[in-house]
């Protein structure tokens, strides 16, 4: 956890974290061949993370995207602006995530969609 003696800093990338950021989530698979959900930020590489389901892994991407930020400004580096998107967005994935969910008994999440959160 962020060591909160830079309080500022912190609430600083709190308040950039709260703007309206692009999310993806796609269906993946590990090297042991479970199926994830995995979420990123495509406007800030390197933040991602995934879970069980879709909502899982937003729920801990929304967690990290501060702690995320935090160490860029930290670093002295520039946090991108996010990224609106025009709501007619169409994304397709291809067949190898089509493949991967038609292996899941149960799809708990969508194959990949962009959210705005």
């Amino acid at each position: 956890m962020i060591e909160q003696s830079d309080k500022q800093l912190f609430q600083q990338a709190k308040r950039l974290a709260n703007r309206p950021y692009r999310v993806m989530t796609f269906l993946d698979q590990t090297t042991d061949d479970e199926l994830i959900q995995v979420a990123l930020i495509p406007e800030l590489p390197g933040c991602h993370t995934h879970g069980k389901t879709a909502e899982e892994a937003i729920a801990l991407l929304h967690e990290l995207k501060i702690e995320f930020i935090y160490f860029m400004l930290e670093d002295g580096l520039d946090v991108p602006e996010p990224c609106l998107l025009d709501s007619k967005l169409s994304v397709n994935l291809g067949e190898h995530f089509g493949r991967l969910a038609d292996r899941q008994e149960k799809h708990t999440g969508p194959r990949g969609e962009f959210l705005v959160a």
